[in-house]
């Protein structure tokens, strides 16, 4: 096992280690129902990656798991009090100076991993390839393994839902208060084209949400959290074990012929 936490090893142990990928989580902080913890994004992002990378690193993988960015892009859900937010040209700054870092001590390639949905960075990153020779892989967690997620979850749901309650139920279950679950309903748009889904508007979390949640958490389960989990763990072990040993040349991350 090599020293792929970067947070909790230290550079005696580390220096001469010669990473292929870097893994950089990114969360948020804000209101999530009233039962779940506002570090709920940032919590999940990290369980997931903690283990991802373990489990890369004990297939061979050459992995450095960064410590994670707990603050995210929360201007529309600042209604909700205590709830902190980085501008979206702020968080793309952060994100930018890492890669520099990471490019720096020679990294070639790097797994941006997004837990908040707010986290939009694909126009940031169009500009930043330009500007890095660091090889950057996008990846929001939540969407890796929708399929174990129509098999597990009952209630569709956003948002301190039953997915998320479920995975800091297995993850932190001391961190739930479930006696303060709502059932996550939401208003309705008055605009026709937002209710057939073809505008879109930077939701105003404070009026579509009562309390933040969107989704009934009522059917939670720790089991159904640990199932997800594994699931998303698997897939994206996987991935790291394939982009650290891909060369990186004139055609990655394609195939020449």
């Amino acid at each position: 096992m090599g020293q792929w936490n970067l947070a909790e090893t230290t550079f005696g142990l580390a220096k001469d280690e010669a990473y292929q990928v870097a893994v950089l989580p990114v969360g948020a902080c804000e209101a999530h129902g009233c039962h779940l913890p506002y570090a709920t994004d940032t919590i999940q992002t990290e369980e997931i990656m903690h283990r991802a990378c373990a489990e890369a690193d004990s297939r061979g993988a050459e992995v450095l798991l960064l410590p994670a960015i707990p603050y995210g892009v929360n201007e529309n859900t600042l209604g909700f009090k205590w709830t902190m937010s980085l501008r979206p040209s702020t968080l793309f700054r952060v994100v930018t100076d890492i890669v520099s870092s990471v490019e720096h001590h020679g990294i070639p390639k790097m797994l941006l991993i997004n837990g908040h949905g707010g986290n939009e960075f694909q126009p940031h990153l169009r500009e930043l390839c330009r500007q890095t020779s660091v090889e950057i892989v996008l990846a929001n967690w939540y969407t890796c393994a929708l399929d174990a997620h129509e098999a597990i979850f009952e209630e569709p749901g956003e948002h301190a839902d039953e997915m998320e309650t479920s995975m800091l139920m297995h993850h932190r279950p001391e961190l739930v208060q479930m006696p303060l679950a709502s059932d996550g309903s939401t208003r309705e748009p008055v605009l026709t084209a937002m209710q057939e889904g073809w505008a879109w508007v930077a939701r105003p979390w404070d009026r579509f949400t009562f309390d933040s949640g969107f989704g009934d958490p009522s059917k939670a389960t720790a089991e159904k959290g640990a199932a997800y989990t594994e699931a998303i763990v698997e897939r994206l072990a996987q991935l790291l074990v394939e982009m650290s040993v891909a060369p990186v040349d004139d055609m990655y991350p394609y195939r020449e012929d």
